[in-house]
This record gives C-alpha cells, sequence and structure tokens, in this order.
C-alpha cells in the first residue's frame, strides 16, 4: 500500500498523526476547535460492547471500546483508550488527552487536540504519533509502528476511577449506535470506468475544474503526506493517505475560517473525499457514499 508517495509492505495500512483537530468534550483544558463535540452517551435502545468478535480481518468498527494501553512507552500501568464515534480519550496518570480520529478501511487517522488541566503539558502521546499499521489480536489489538514494531496493545481489562472533570460515562465502553456504524462505515466501490488514483498521481497543485488557478482555491498533495489550501481566504491543511486501490482519508479537520469563503468547497471535499480516482486528466474527489464531492484538474494543465 502507499501512504503520502511511500510504499509500505503492511498487511494493514493506519495513520496516526497527532495535530490540532476537533476536540473531545472531555477535555476540560485545552481546546483549539469552538465546535461541540457530540459523543455518544449510553442510551435506553444502545448495548455496551462487552466483548468484540475481531475475525481474521481487522473491522474498524471494533476499534469502537475501552482499552486497556499497555507497552506503550511513557504510560502508566493504568492507561486506557476509550475510543468513540469519531473521537477518543486517552486515560493517563495526570487526567484525559482528547481527539478525533477517522478510518477509511484499513486506513486510521487519529489527531490529539485537547486535554484536561493537569494533563495540557503532555498532550504530544509519542507511542501514538509513531504508530502507522494496526492488527487484530485473541483479544484486543495492537498498534505497530513503519517497521513491524508493536508500540502499544489495547485489551479490554477495567476500567478508570471517575474524575471531577469528566462524566461517569467515560470511564465506560462507548455504545454501538447507527451513529457510530455511520462513523467507520466501508465507502462504496468506484463508479465504473474510473482508474483508483494512487498517492503518486495526487503529487502536486490542484484546482477546480475550469479554474485558472491564479490565487484561488487549490489543494497541494506533498510527498510529506500533507496538503494545504493556499488560498488567502480561509484555506485549510492536513494529513492525507491512500491505499492505491483508489481509498483515500485526510485527518480530521482542523480548526480553520471558512465563512462566506470561495476556498471552502476545495477543503470541504478533501476532508470529507473517502475515495480518489482519474478520469483521464481529471481527479475526482468522492464520498462515502459515493457521490461526487468536486472534480480537480493540475494547476499546470
Amino acid at each position: 500500500m502507499r501512504f503520502a508517495g511511500r510504499s509500505l509492505s503492511l498487511a494493514v495500512f493506519v495513520v496516526l498523526a497527532l495535530g490540532g483537530c476537533a476536540a473531545g468534550e472531555a477535555g476540560a483544558g485545552t481546546n483549539t476547535d469552538t465546535r461541540a463535540t457530540p459523543q455518544s452517551t449510553p442510551l435506553p435502545d444502545a448495548t455496551p460492547i462487552a466483548s468484540v468478535d475481531l475475525g481474521e480481518a481487522p473491522d474498524p468498527l471494533g476499534l469502537v471500546n475501552l482499552w486497556r494501553v499497555s507497552g506503550a512507552e511513557g504510560e502508566g500501568v493504568d492507561t486506557w483508550l476509550r475510543v468513540d464515534a469519531l473521537y477518543f480519550d486517552l486515560w493517563r496518570d495526570c487526567g484525559i488527552v482528547s481527539g478525533a480520529w477517522r478510518t477509511n478501511g484499513q486506513m486510521f487517522e487519529a489527531s490529539t487536540s485537547a486535554a484536561s488541566a493537569e494533563c495540557s503539558a503532555t498532550t504530544d502521546v509519542a507511542w501514538l504519533r509513531s504508530a502507522s499499521s494496526f492488527r487484530a489480536t485473541a483479544d484486543g489489538w495492537e498498534l505497530t509502528d513503519a517497521v513491524g514494531e508493536v508500540v502499544a496493545t489495547l485489551t479490554i481489562d477495567g476500567a478508570p476511577a471517575p474524575i471531577d472533570s469528566a462524566a461517569v460515562f467515560y470511564t465506560e465502553p462507548p455504545v454501538i449506535t447507527d451513529a457510530t456504524r455511520e462513523a467507520v462505515r466501508q465507502p462504496v466501490s468506484l463508479p465504473d470506468g474510473l482508474a483508483p488514483a494512487t498517492g503518486d498521481d495526487l503529487i502536486g497543485l490542484w484546482v477546480p475544474v475550469g479554474d485558472d488557478g491564479s490565487g484561488g482555491p487549490n489543494v497541494f498533495f506533498d510527498q510529506g503526506g500533507t496538503w494545504k489550501n493556499s488560498a488567502d481566504c480561509g484555506g485549510g491543511s492536513g494529513t492525507w493517505a491512500t491505499d492505491g486501490q483508489g481509498a483515500f482519508l485526510s485527518s480530521a479537520p482542523v480548526s480553520h475560517s471558512l465563512v462566506a469563503c470561495a476556498t471552502a468547497s476545495v477543503t470541504y471535499a478533501v476532508e470529507e473525499a473517502k475515495s480518489v480516482a482519474l478520469d483521464g486528466d481529471t481527479l475526482r474527489l468522492i464520498g462515502g457514499d459515493g457521490t461526487e464531492l468536486m472534480q480537480l484538474e493540475r494547476a499546470n494543465a
């Protein structure tokens, strides 16, 4: 598979990148995003997760649970990772570090953005930042780095003690709801006649079809795995990955100003795209439900 132009011989591909993104409401300290965080709360008709059928092929829905973290450098014995629909909370000795995560097939991206006051100086989670893949075990998951070394093991084992700055349900496993399933839903197949775009195909500067590329909305995909809309108004940036077979994943949206801004459509299309395809020289960004979000062409075409 390929991530931002770099080949990786991994059976399962994951990106875990730390940066400023949508915040979990559990973090009561630092928060760079002003949007509310719609985390799931236990509902009468929802079933708590007691165990997960991991099977042989990793299923992103299986990541949604409350996991004890073992073997992660710098973490104490009592460390838990609560993965909910779209958001996660890492329970450390100091409190909670929160962030957002996304998945697309076997790709995964997570970004820290907030922390309880006691953890505000330790939001950089090095082992999470170094992870680049995941694999199922008999009773949980292993997060591994780019060379296949295990950086953390996740198992179902106990729960953190409640703290004053977080609701009690954050100490419990999340519940599987329709919103959870939608958040990790696999994208539909590419329409017939479209060629999957690879990482090498994406690298460079793109503009909406028909745009002359002179200062207007654009997106630049670089080899380092980042993208940027460099237009004067609003703009946007993040990380990106593709599996070389058409699946695409951008990092969860960072805090940016797109009010009454012509660049909003490009930034939104990149953030929401789950598939990328080539139609001749045209790059088509496609959402998880198969809806076309935007058509782009190279700025120098």
